[in-house]
């Protein structure tokens, strides 16, 4: 539960200490208040509004400013307010901030106050320096945009400013970034109108700020978020209380080109300071006049001739930038269009780039926006008959931000083409809709490898289910992303009485139903009424995203680009929307009415006055075994269906206190197509209805065979009258080589065993070679005994700057030197040769004796921490290696691995008696030299001799033995690393594994066609087997080609393959990616590119074919007819065949094979379609609306749940 505002109180933790004195403000996203910190220190703190524990729309402005918080929270700087600290308390986002003494609204009052028009210019420009600089380091440094720049927002510390507030920043990607919604619209930009934000969003609120502070006038003067959206977008700003030099600058700030505006917002204010310098003036006073030219920057009723600063601070200034969009002024107002611009006089001649703008008159049949805003588009000849130069806003496509949009008429002009795309959203409702859409989305990933790749097709998702709304992006192609859906949570039924902003829902909804809600709701579990009421609830949250789907339609970017890459051409600009639900259960039965009405309304308002609205519904079988809950409400669904789309009432609904009412006279649907549910209920018979659908949907809204349809459509239109409501109804039969479905098929498989490939464990085959490249890397890497021995002594070299031999012959010559012969040797000299020595190489026992352990000791123990670590890193390098190296990857890593431990083992093995060997030796001199030297005082010349060779032999023995031990340390520390190296390699294995786990999951799965049979290569009975067959075609010298292209790809985009793997998370998807796509591309090149009628022909005897394309037609008789067979005259009959020879043949077979029947031909590139469609079928008569529905429908209305969505419209029974 939020936290309890209330003076003087404490909060919980983890803000102990921190105390309640007084709130300071309320805004929409949370208030401040003035709270007392730990050491009695003032600070301020923000109460976010929403739960961030909860999942709806009321937990947006948290999660919005959580998200903030983290992008700004490393900024520091003078001028920016100071963030303490954010905590969650059950799920409240509290924000502890420096406390502010006031900001630039409470001075800008307080200078009213006084009678000045605003701040007075040098102090505000003072202000306006240090915002900038704050707002110059975000965009340069951190490339954020506050987006919410007003005087509210830029505070004052002891006369200096703070930028507070930073809910809406956003970090640029580039030079620009997306917005979806919150901006204030009296400061903002008018690209965040159109839904994107540039690095000079923040510099065009700076210039309103600066004109509203100094004069108390802002730019634009529209009074409601329509007016100001207009005007931002189109308008001339009024800048006549500003001075000429200020306006030039100011309107330069507010060029609607982002790019026109200064480069940074602190060379707009340090253009204002030097506006108003003496040297500007000077220099405006000696300049001759110059012609003018009608320009947005300067004021009505003001001179036309070069401002002041645009003469000192640009005297070449070819006059506004190319983005200034020219527009009359009305009297009166500023960004009223209206009247001309001031004329240049007939006798002045414009100075070369000064010229007047060439416009063009407004493009025909571009609607113009209703009428009752302060900002009215006027078209040229009607302000200007005859007149030079008229001035005009200038049509471009726009995209208005979400939340924004009234009815502004701003559709484009419609343009068609004799291609196939269009604009098409897919609105799928419920779990049947979902089905349907996944399939489509299936089917185009098929096509098109993705859905992005014809981006004119758009996906939205609503449903009530928290088990169905997918929250993780899909991992199959046919999935839906989080993005296209909303979740529709119904609540507990004292949500809907506390909420502020929902309407009544007594009167609508059947009496005690709202009660009837369980304790806690999950689905509608087909309850219709629940279905509309979880609409209601979400209605901002559904209107919005119904708002952005709009947006879509309002530029030609994603026809233009699908055409790109499809090249299946323009049909039309114009939209059109298909709304998918099943009519059986109470999601999609409940709320598909209404949605269908908001689609309308929202469309209607950006200028699509008649709407395109298709309607795909499913309803279950009606006999008497299926009397049920379902049957009732498709039932009730069909009647209210009936009721608006006969006109016997008008829509009129209010879904939201704050806003007016829909009200819609019109039919909800364009069309309307009804098509049953299976009677067994299975996940198979599901699938088959939902692919039947979509595979319409499909060909209608991407192929040629729907503009084919259309075109009959519109001739039983003209030649028969439609008898009331209607609906159509059809079926499919499919005839396909599938080329499509086995290239996604062979490309998951082909990817699959490629990481099989790579993951093996058998590398019988890779001895040989991996033993011989071993050996030379062996020798390269120098890592036999010989060498490593002469690194160690070359350490001890190094350290004695000597020759270890020639130290020891000085250290023990002298001795041998000052001895005569025959003579007594002297024991204190041999004891201190003997100190020499052992400083030198130590005694055997010295560790465990505690002694000095020896000069050479330290260097070769450096050495041998050196040569450990570059010989590891060498061990793997090269099991790495093979890794990245096409046809050897891990069974080849796993074999250098082995073979390099078996050589590290032999030379251990080898080794370690020499070395004993050598400590023996090392022994056995060290107890001769000791005894030696105990027995001077008796020795006789003889032993003084022996004494010497003990002193010359022993250190030579002893370095012998160091370096001995040290070769034997490496390489047992190598080779107890081995494990290590294979551990990686299985690590490796394990990731490639997961890889192989989500190809598998995503790949296709090998179904029986639905509404059809497939055209197979000989001695394949199914998809798999054809697949299979492929790719044993493919020849050992392709495959090494594609592997060693994706070995290629992989170091470009992810740097290697053992990277991939140890960051499976980040990575592994990418890698996927390039593998699937790499993989469709190779074998799209090898696989047979005939088209389905020369298959056809191929597999098929001429009798064999007449009687498949007569079973075909019989085939795709629609299932659901009309009672009395009333629909059957008017059917439609579609075949679609590839084009070409073989695609003539066909249909000139087909022609012989159904004698009497009119064949409507399309071309189809990937299939053989036969499409029949029954139109202008009653409503009244469907077979749900006959007694068996009614019984049902009877049944509910005396049970817990009345089959009607609401209650407050008089449903009249179909047919009465």
């Amino acid at each position: 539960m939020p936290v309890r505002l209330v003076s003087q109180e404490e909060l919980p933790a983890p803000l102990l200490g921190y105390k309640l004195i007084e709130r300071l403000g309320r805004g929409g996203f949370g208030e401040v208040w003035k709270v007392e910190a730990p050491g009695g220190l003032h600070k301020a703190a923000k109460f976010v509004f929403g739960d961030l524990d909860a999942m709806d729309e009321d937990s947006r402005p948290a999660e919005q400013e959580l998200k903030a918080m983290k992008r700004v929270r490393e900024i520091r700087h003078p001028y920016i307010l100071s963030l303490e600290r954010y905590d969650q308390i059950e799920g409240q986002l509290i924000i502890i901030m420096e406390l502010a003494d006031r900001n630039l609204w409470d001075r800008f009052r307080e200078c009213r106050g006084q009678g000045l028009p605003g701040v007075p210019r040098e102090e505000l420009l003072g202000y306006m320096a240090e915002a900038a600089e704050a707002l110059d380091l975000m965009n340069s440094q951190y490339q954020i945009q506050h987006l919410d720049i007003k005087p509210q927002n830029l505070f004052l510390v002891h006369n200096h400013i703070k930028v507070a507030d930073f809910g809406l920043a956003k970090v640029l990607e580039g030079v620009r970034a997306a917005v979806t919604g919150g901006v204030t619209p009296v400061y903002a930009a008018p690209e965040t109108f159109e839904g994107w934000v540039s690095r000079f969003s923040d510099q065009y609120s700076l210039a309103i700020v600066f004109q509203e502070l100094l004069t108390g006038n802002r730019p634009f003067n529209g009074t409601n978020t329509r007016q100001l959206l207009m005007q931002h977008m189109n308008g001339t700003p009024d800048l006549s209380g500003l001075s000429e030099s200020d306006a030039a600058i100011i309107g330069r700030g507010l060029s609607k080109k982002p790019d026109d505006r200064y480069p940074s917002c602190g060379d707009m204010v340090r253009a204002l300071k030097l506006s108003g310098s003496p040297l500007a003036q000077l220099i405006a006073s000696q300049r001759e006049p110059m012609a003018p030219a009608p320009s947005q920057f300067r004021p009505a009723g003001r001179s036309s001739s070069p401002t002041v600063a645009e003469m000192a601070l640009d005297p070449a200034a070819p006059g506004p930038p190319s983005s200034v969009q020219i527009t009359r002024l009305a009297p009166g107002g500023p960004g009223r269009l209206g009247d001309a611009p001031p004329q240049a006089k007939n006798n002045e001649t414009p100075q070369p780039g000064r010229l007047p703008p060439l416009v063009q008159a407004r493009p025909p049949g571009t609607p113009l926006p209703t009428a009752g805003f302060g900002a009215r588009l006027v078209t040229p000849s009607a302000a200007h008959p005859g007149g030079q130069n008229p001035a005009m806003t200038l049509q471009r496509p726009v995209i208005f931000q979400t939340g924004r949009m009234g009815s502004l008429g701003i559709a484009p002009p419609e343009k068609t083409g004799d291609g196939v795309l269009f604009p098409a959203l897919v609105l799928a409702i419920g779990q049947t809709g979902k089905r349907v859409a996944e399939a489509l989305k299936k089917l185009i990933c098929d096509r098109h490898l993705h859905t992005d790749k014809v981006p004119n097709v758009r996906f939205l998702y609503i449903d009530t289910d928290p088990e169905a709304v997918p929250t993780n992006p899909p991992d199959h192609p046919g999935g839906l992303a989080p993005h296209e859906a909303v979740l529709a949570r119904l609540n507990r039924p004292g949500h809907y009485l506390q909420r502020d902003s929902l309407p009544p829902v007594d009167p609508w909804m059947p009496s005690g139903a709202l009660y009837k809600l369980p304790r806690n709701p999950a689905a509608a579990e087909g309850v219709r009424a629940f279905g509309r009421l979880a609409l209601f609830d979400h209605y901002r949250l559904i209107a919005q995203r119904v708002r952005q789907e709009i947006e879509a339609f309002m530029i030609e970017g994603p026809v233009n680009e699908a055409h790109k890459n499809t090249r299946l051409g323009l049909r039309t600009n114009r939209p059109r929307a298909y709304l998918v639900a099943g009519l059986a259960g109470g999601t999609g039965s409940g709320m598909f009415l209404d949605v269908a009405f908001l689609l309308r309304h929202e469309m209607r308002q950006v200028g699509y006055f008649k709407p395109e609205i298709n309607g795909v519904f499913f309803a279950p079988p009606a006999s008497k075994a299926s009397r049920g809950a379902a049957l009732g409400n498709a039932y009730a669904a069909l009647t209210e269906l009936n009721h608006y789309q006969a006109k016997k009432g008008v829509y009129q609904t209010t879904f939201d206190k704050s806003e007016p009412p829909v009200v819609d006279s019109e039919p909800p649907f364009t069309r309307v197509a009804v098509l049953p549910l299976p009677k067994a209920v299975t996940p198979g018979t599901q699938a088959a209805a939902a692919g039947l659908a979509a595979r319409a949907l499909f060909n209608e809204v991407l192929t040629p065979v729907g503009r084919v349809a259309d075109e009959g459509r519109e001739k039983l239109a003209q030649a028969v009258p439609a008898p009331g409501p209607t609906c159509e109804t059809f079926g499919l039969f499919r005839l396909s080589w599938p080329r499509p479905e086995m290239l996604a098929a062979a490309t998951c498989r082909f990817a699959q065993r490629q990481i099989q490939r790579w993951t093996a464990k058998d590398a019988a085959h890779l001895h040989e070679p991996i033993a011989t490249w071993l050996a030379q890397q062996w020798t390269e890497r120098q890592f036999d005994l010989e060498t490593m021995a002469e690194e160690f002594r070359s350490a001890v070299q190094e350290t004695l700057r000597e020759d270890p031999d020639r130290v020891v012959d000085a250290i023990v010559n002298p001795l041998r030197t000052n001895t005569p012969s025959g003579g007594k040797f002297d024991a204190v000299a041999a004891c201190t040769v003997l100190d020499e020595l052992l400083k030198l190489v130590g005694k055997p026992d010295a560790a465990e004796d505690g002694a000095a352990p020896g000069l050479v000791v330290a260097p070769l123990a450096a050495r041998h921490e050196r040569l450990v670590k570059d010989a590891e890193g060498h061990i793997g390098m090269m099991a790495a290696t093979f890794i990245e190296v096409p046809q050897f990857r891990l069974p080849a890593a796993e074999e250098a691995v082995r073979q390099i431990t078996a050589r590290l083992k032999t030379q251990v093995e080898a080794l370690a008696p020499v070395r004993d060997l050598l400590e023996k030796d090392v022994r056995a001199l060290w107890t001769k030299l000791v005894t030696a030297i105990g027995a001077l005082n008796a020795g006789r010349a003889s032993r003084a001799a022996e004494i010497v060779e003990l002193f010359s032999e022993y250190p030579r023995k002893r370095l012998k033995l160091h370096v001995a031990d040290n070769c034997l340390a490496l390489y047992r520390k190598l080779l107890g690393s081995a494990p290590e190296y294979l551990r990686e390699i299985n690590f490796c294995r394990g990731s490639l594994g997961e890889m192989h786990a989500h190809l598998a999951a995503a790949a296709p799965q090998s179904t029986a066609p639905v509404g059809g049979k497939l055209i197979l290569p000989p001695g394949c009975a199914t998809l798999d087997e054809a697949a299979d067959q492929f790719l044993a075609g493919l020849a050992p010298e392709e495959l090494l080609t594609f592997e060693q292209g994706l070995q290629k790809e992989v170091k470009r985009k992810l740097k290697s393959v053992g990277s991939v793997c140890l960051h499976p998370n980040d990575k592994g998807p990418i890698f996927r990616e390039i593998l699937l796509r790499m993989s469709r591309e190779f074998l799209d090149k090898h696989l047979d590119h005939a088209d389905p009628a020369m298959v056809f022909f191929r597999y098929r005897s001429e009798g064999d074919a007449e009687a498949l394309l007569a079973e075909a037609y019989e085939g795709a008789a629609p299932e659901l007819g009309a009672k009395g067979g009333s629909g059957g005259h008017y059917e439609t009959f579609v075949l679609g065949v590839p084009p070409g020879p073989a695609g003539d043949e066909l249909r000139d077979l087909a022609a012989n094979a159904l004698p009497g029947i009119d064949i409507a031909p399309a071309v189809l590139p990937d299939d053989i379609c036969f499409y029949r469609e029954l139109s202008l079928v009653p409503l009244a008569g469907l077979p749900q609306l006959n007694e068996h529905g009614r019984e049902a429908y009877q049944a509910m209305t005396t049970g817990d749940h009345p089959p009607h969505a609401r209650i407050d419209i008089p449903w009249q029974q179909p047919g009465q």
